[in-house]
């Protein structure tokens, strides 16, 4: 039987140093594999951190200086501030209708006539009287004197002076009245022609040739356009924010997007009946005469103005532990700018702020998550 021979060492000994050396490489590419996946995860993170924000046109805006106004809105219709209303002074026939309806008169042109006969006859009537009276008055005067004059020399009794003087002071008397009499009907007959008492247009003739008029009978109605008032209505609660003298802007229906400019003249003392809205009264030079009465107006009283202003939309604002501030974009990345707030302005949609230059970017959409610092780019540019 033959015996087994058992390897020699040196065989064993190569074995062993394979199986090592096989250990220590796959043990360095582990280490290898680690350390690269950790540089590639910080890289990752440093990619997310500096990740550039893409923000639309419309949530900025580009600041510029511009004018501002707070207005207080109104609403009424439009009336002639001058007009008048033409009667009849006399009672008489018309003989002549010279005007129509739309017709621009003058100060002093003749609208109408009445037939005069019976008015010439009066007056005729009256002076004739008058002459009467003062040729009785004269012998009164005469009468007078030579009573006196007798008395004196103790010729007539006290009782005849006295009567001529009586009859003497009765002649005065009655030619001051027949002297009135005749200047009224001097007047009637000068009454008998109707003239326009301003310049205007006619907007109403209720008479007609031929009619026999009453004295005080309504003839025509006669509107200066040259100035026209607006009776507009205004909250009570806005009141206290009008004083007479200020601007105000209108729009007149029929006229587009065309404006007319007023000035406040008067406010009532007492809101209207039922109603919590206060009378406000707005003149407007009217040269042109395009405004009429009885249209419609609607306007802005200007009550507050600033010149070269800088407004943002109240979401554009920050505030932190540090102040008010905006996030403007500054070299691609948002900054913190501090600014101070002045007013608001527009009903509360502008707030005017201070501390900004004009061309400044500003962010002015409601983006609560945006920080000083971040990269970011305005989509378009």
């Amino acid at each position: 039987m033959s015996e087994t021979t058992p390897p020699p060492r040196r065989g064993l000994r190569r074995i062993l140093f394979s199986l090592l050396l096989f250990a220590a490489l796959a043990a360095a590419g582990l280490l290898w594999q680690a350390r690269s996946g950790g540089q590639a995860a910080v890289n990752k993170e440093a990619t997310v951190a500096e990740r550039t924000l893409e923000l639309a046109a419309i949530e900025l805006t580009r600041v510029a200086p511009r004018r501002l106004t707070e207005t207080v809105r109104l609403s009424g219709s439009i009336d002639p501030v001058n007009w008048t209303v033409v009667k009849s002074e006399v009672a008489a026939t018309l003989a002549e209708v010279l005007v129509r309806e739309g017709q621009a008169v003058k100060h002093g042109e003749v609208l109408a006539r009445f037939d005069t006969r019976d008015l010439a006859a009066k007056l005729a009537e009256k002076e004739s009287n008058l002459a009467g009276a003062r040729a009785q008055l004269v012998y009164a005067e005469k009468t007078r004197a030579k009573s006196l004059a007798l008395r004196q020399k103790d010729i007539v009794a006290e009782t005849s002076l006295d009567q001529a003087q009586s009859t003497w002071q009765f002649q005065q008397a009655t030619v001051q009245a027949m002297t009135a009499q005749v200047e009224m009907a001097r007047k009637a007959l000068s009454d008998a022609v109707v003239r326009a008492p301003i310049d205007g247009i006619v907007a109403e003739r209720t008479v007609n040739l031929g009619e026999t008029l009453a004295v005080n009978t309504r003839m025509f109605s006669v509107v200066d356009l040259s100035r026209v008032e607006v009776t507009a209505t205004v909250p009570a609660d806005e009141v206290a924010r009008l004083n007479p003298g200020q601007p105000v802007v209108l729009r007149v229906e029929g006229f587009g997007e065309r404006t007319f400019q007023g000035t406040l003249a008067r406010i009532n003392p007492q809101a209207r009946a039922g109603t919590r809205a206060i009378p406000v009264y707005v003149t407007v030079d009217n040269a042109d005469g395009s405004l009429r009465g009885g249209m419609f107006a609607t306007g802005d009283a200007v009550v507050a103005e600033a010149d070269n202003a800088i407004a943002l939309p109240p979401a554009a604002v920050r505030h932190d532990d540090r102040g008010d501030f905006v996030l403007t974009v500054v070299d691609g990345r948002l900054t913190r700018t501090p600014i101070r707030r002045c007013g608001v302005w527009a009903r509360g949609e502008l707030a005017q702020v201070e501390g900004l230059n004009p061309g400044d970017l500003v962010v002015t959409a409601p983006l609560p998550g945006l920080q000083a610092g971040q990269a970011v780019r305005v989509a378009g540019v």
